[in-house]
């Protein structure tokens, strides 16, 4: 295979993405001979959009690799504005995709909710006109029986929690094995296929929708807030049973209040990872660091404090809880004040 030159405007553009740990960046690497880099954990390794380019029976090949939105170091937001200003910016060029590779593990005993909330994402970025243009390509056979391999990928093709759906509308799924040749013959349904505007560039470049409305954008933003609400009803759950642990005086609830102060901590670092992402998405830019906290969710804060700590607490160890949060709040009267 030829390396293809970059500034070739007639190259089949392919976008490969999936969670992290699929074997986006390894694939490319096989069918390009390029040289990404390339996780050896769960970590991502990718947390922007690469290009690697290649030449295969005589066609030039740009094939674009994207983060997961499970990436380990960005959040959901900052990962679709990075995918998001690539459609656009690409599309504005006049140039389309030829299609999209979606990688799944098959080796995953299981399909989680993140998992299934990416996927959902990412259908929402393709639209159901792009579907005949995306193969789903099942990875990591070499870790499981072919007939456990088998009966998964039956579920997921048969399934609407999982990718029936995308199938349904023309969507392939195909088996990447762990050969070279393989590699090159994930490739081939690009070939028949012609370019296509995914729905999300339709949405930015023709309907000129800044990106929390595109659908892709809404569906984040509703997931976003299904997770405030979720960690909410966490949060005043914990409270409650503080409050009782609070209440009795014998000698282990001591080390049971420690374990809830710092589930109460961890959980209001959650709430403030959300908060922050609803930033970002809500104003389609990178928050500045230090920006201050919405008043939504200060108040949530603000009140599941005050009555957490309201009489119930000894006064001693409220004070003490709030040092160990290491500058998050200051008790001012009965107050926590964010």
């Amino acid at each position: 295979m030829a390396r293809e030159s970059k500034t070739d405007g007639k190259a089949k553009l392919i976008a490969v993405t999936g969670p992290t740990g699929a074997g986006k960046t390894t694939f490319i690497n096989a069918v390009c001979g390029s040289h990404l880099r390339v996780g050896t954990s769960l970590q991502s390794c990718t947390d922007k959009v690469q290009t690697a380019y290649c030449n295969i029976n005589g066609e030039n090949i740009t094939l674009i690799d994207t983060p997961g939105f499970d990436d380990t170091y960005k959040s959901q937001a900052d990962i679709l504005k990075d995918i998001a200003d690539f459609l656009e910016q690409t599309y504005e060029r006049g140039r389309k995709l030829s299609g999209v590779i979606y990688m799944h593990r098959i080796s995953d005993y299981r399909v989680g909710g993140i998992a299934r909330e990416n996927f959902r994402l990412f259908s929402k970025i393709c639209g159901e006109g792009a579907m005949k243009n995306v193969v789903i390509v099942t990875t990591m056979w070499e870790d499981v029986a072919e007939e456990v391999g088998a009966q998964r990928e039956t579920e997921l093709r048969s399934k609407p929690l999982f990718f029936k759906d995308a199938v349904d509308h023309g969507a392939r799924m195909q088996r990447l094995l762990n050969t070279p040749q393989s590699a090159l013959d994930t490739m081939s349904p690009f070939f028949e296929y012609a370019p296509k505007v995914l729905h999300m560039q339709y949405e930015l470049v023709d309907l000129r929708k800044l990106l929390p409305h595109t659908d892709a954008g809404t569906e984040l933003k509703t997931e976003l807030e299904r997770q405030t609400e979720q960690h909410k009803q966490e949060l005043q759950e914990l409270q409650v049973e503080m409050s009782e642990t609070a209440a009795r005086k014998d000698a282990a609830h001591r080390e049971e209040m420690e374990d809830l102060r710092t589930a109460f901590a961890e959980m209001q670092k959650k709430m403030e990872k959300l908060d922050k992402e609803m930033q970002k998405l809500t104003n389609s830019t990178q928050t500045p660091r230090g920006r201050p906290q919405s008043r939504g969710f200060r108040e949530i804060l603000r009140k599941a404090s005050h009555s957490l700590f309201r009489g119930r607490v000894d006064n001693r160890e409220a004070v003490m809880f709030v040092r160990e949060r290491g500058g998050a709040g200051c008790l001012s009267g009965d107050n926590l004040e964010i």
